[in-house]
Parts: C-alpha cells; structure tokens; sequence
C-alpha cells in the first residue's frame, strides 16, 4: 500500500473536509468553483447527488454561514497572520491572501498534498506569495512551530469544524500546542466549533421548518460514520456553553463570546426575509475568541524524534517506537507492519520512548491487534502513565493493554 492510501486508512476524518469545498462551491463561492476541478472529489459528489435538493440546500447555507463566519471573525481581529487550524479544502487561503494577511493553512499530509498543486493553479501570484501550505498535527506544538517559520507577529489561529472529532486527550494536547504558541508569538485563537451543529439544524428548521431534533441526530450519525470516531465527545461539547468555557480557563485560556449572527453575511440564493429569519436563528450561537495573559519566553522542552526499529522473525513482529505516534508518523509504523507480509503469528511492541499516540496511532495498533487470529499474541512494552491514561480514556485500554 502506497504512504497516501495509508494516510487514508490512518486518517479517515480527511474525507469530511471534502465536502465542504463542494458545499461552498453549490452556495457560489467564486474561489471553491476555481478549487474544484483540481480535487477528486468524486466519491463525495456521488453521495451528494443521492441528497434531497432541499436539503443539499440547507447544507450549503449552514456550510456557507459557519465558513463566512469565521473568516470575518479572523479577519476582524486584526492580527497579521491567519492560522487555519485545519485547512481542509477550505478556500480560506483565498480570502486571507486577498486581504493582504499572512496564511497559514496547517492540515494533515494527504490534504496538504492536494492543495498545494490546486492552489498554485488557481490563486494569483499575490495570493500565493502570501499563502503557505504545511503538514503538521495539530497536537504538536513543535509540528505548528516549525511550519511557522520566520512568521513574525501576533497570530490569529481558527479552528473550524474539529474540536468535535479529538478525543479527550487529543483535545487537550491541542489546547497546550496552542498555548505555547500563543504565548510565544501573542494573539489570540477562534472558534465557533461549539455552535457548528447548532448552524445546520437551525438553518434546516428555519428554511424547511423542519425537525430540529431530528436533524441534529442525523447530523451526529453522519458525522460519526463518515470520520470513524466519536464525534462531540470531550469537554468542548459536554457540558454547554459554561462548561466549555471552564474546560479553557483550565486550559489557561481567557474567553470572550460573540453572537455569531454579525459575523454572518447575505448568503447568495437566500432571499432578504429567510436571511432575516435565519440570524435571527443563530442569535443563540457563539463564537469563542481565546487569548493568553502574557507572553513568555519560557522553553519547550522537544520530544524524542520519532523513529521506529522493526523486524519479523518466524512470523514474530517486533516493533520499538520513539517520540509522538500522531497522524503524521503514523502510517509509518502500519508501513512497516505492511512490509512484513503475511503470516505474522504474534506482534510485539515497545513503548517505553513513545511519547504520545493520537487516534490515528491508537487506529493502526488496533489494526495490528484484529490481524492476528490468536489476540493474546499482542504485546505492548513498556508503557507510560501517560500513554495508559490515553488508552483508559478512549477504550483501547480493552483491546491492546
């Protein structure tokens, strides 16, 4: 298996971010259509011509109000550089560039892949020398660091549409990354992820008069089954508005709510009295701007470079992991165990310098598990309290400890 399709199997929350190009691009966003023809999104285009007319429109209006939204919230705090905290397939470089500010669009490896080329056909030379394109993970202070660069002044970073697929763990890893970064380079982060449900069942009550509730269970089931996790399950999400804000004070974090209604402009197809309708809907939603009380100089400490030994030996594979297993290394170690080839009896492996794993890790160890026929033959060494705690809390403590 090729190092994309392994990205794919590794991280399959990627092929949400598909769909939002197209939704943008059915709302008459100028810069998706340009996007368009340059991303396969065949297999997304084909479940969304099985979608009712109405509500493919419902959709769009939702993913055109959450897009615009955060762009003018990013765009309004006034900070030199814009971080997309994921990308995705998001024209949001466009825009960015177009105001004359510094884009950063942060993603994993297989959309960074695809965006790069896309953007460089599409995007004016202003734009790209101002638009820039790194694979990191998102957990990973040092990851972000790194593909920063030579950026100089404040940061605004903007999560769109993934507090809700992180476990537990993965969200607070987020948070510290963010921390760091905020307190090195000053700014501040954005988020309306706490009311992005909440957009598309009010826009489908308000448009359809529909059943919001019902909608919101179809929204979570959808959501679910196309990225393989959990979806809204950590402390953004479960205890409201007052709980997620007491979830990033502990994080260290300052908190101002917004009503997200001015961020949202005329949305194309919508008439005057349904665009009444609809902000006066979203009233009730807000979008969270954090901030940092100082800045510091204070040092961070590095991990461990990643790095994996392995060998199979009479069926009998062995793997030793240093530093954060995430979703950028690991589809390295499913590369490795892929290699082997059939006929491996009994898996073996040591922990003891792994620093981290994020869902992506803990999906490759779990595929490793389920391939052998006899489950007590996997073997896991050497593991950290705090690499158990991780497992404890997401489950896979059942399977791989």
């Amino acid at each position: 298996m090729e190092m994309k399709e392994l990205q794919q199997v590794v991280n399959p929350i990627y092929t949400t971010a598909k769909g939002t190009v197209l939704m943008l691009a059915g709302a008459r966003d100028k810069d998706a259509i340009a996007l368009l023809p340059y991303l396969d999104i065949r297999e997304i285009q084909r479940g969304n011509d099985a979608v009712p007319a109405e509500i493919q429109k419902c959709y769009m209006i939702g993913q055109k109000a959450r897009y615009e939204l955060h762009n003018k919230a990013s765009l309004e705090s006034g900070k030199p550089n814009i971080v997309d905290l994921p990308s995705g397939y998001s024209p949001r470089g466009f825009r960015i560039a177009a105001a004359g500010k510094k884009y950063f669009g942060f993603d994993l490896p297989i959309v960074i892949d695809a965006m790069k080329p896309a953007t460089d056909k599409t995007m004016t030379e202003e734009q790209r020398a101002l638009a820039e394109y790194h694979a990191v993970d998102a957990t990973n202070y040092q990851s972000m660091k790194a593909a920063l660069g030579d950026a100089k002044g404040e940061l605004c970073i903007v999560t769109e549409g993934l507090l809700g697929y992180l476990s537990e763990p993965e969200l607070i890893s987020l948070c510290q990354a963010v921390h760091h970064l905020l307190s090195e380079y000053g700014g501040c982060w954005i988020t309306a992820d706490c009311s992005i449900l909440q957009i598309y069942t009010l826009t489908f009550a308000t448009v359809l008069k529909g059943d919001a509730a019902a909608f919101l269970s179809q929204m979570k089931g959808f959501a679910s089954n196309m990225a393989d996790v959990d979806f809204y399950k950590n402390s953004m999400f479960q205890n409201g508005t007052n709980g997620a804000i007491r979830f990033l004070n502990e994080q260290g974090f300052n908190v101002k709510t917004e009503s997200v209604d001015r961020y949202i402009p005329d949305i194309p197809g919508v008439d005057t009295d349904m665009m009444r309708e609809l902000r006066e809907a979203y009233r009730v939603m807000e979008v969270f701007t954090m901030t940092v009380e100082k800045k510091t100089k204070k040092a961070i400490d590095k991990d461990l470079p990643f790095a994996i030994e392995s060998s199979c030996v009479n069926g009998v594979f062995t793997a030793s992991v240093q530093g954060r297993m995430d979703t950028i290394t690991a589809p390295e170690l499913l590369n490795k165990f892929q290699e082997a080839g059939d006929g491996i009896k009994e898996i073996r492996i040591d922990v003891s310098r792994m620093a981290y794993v994020s869902s992506a890790g803990l999906r490759v160890l779990l595929m490793m598990y389920k391939s052998l026929e006899d489950k007590s033959r996997f073997k896991m060494t050497g593991v950290s309290e705090e690499v158990r705690e991780i497992m404890e809390i997401t489950g896979f403590n059942q399977f791989l400890l």
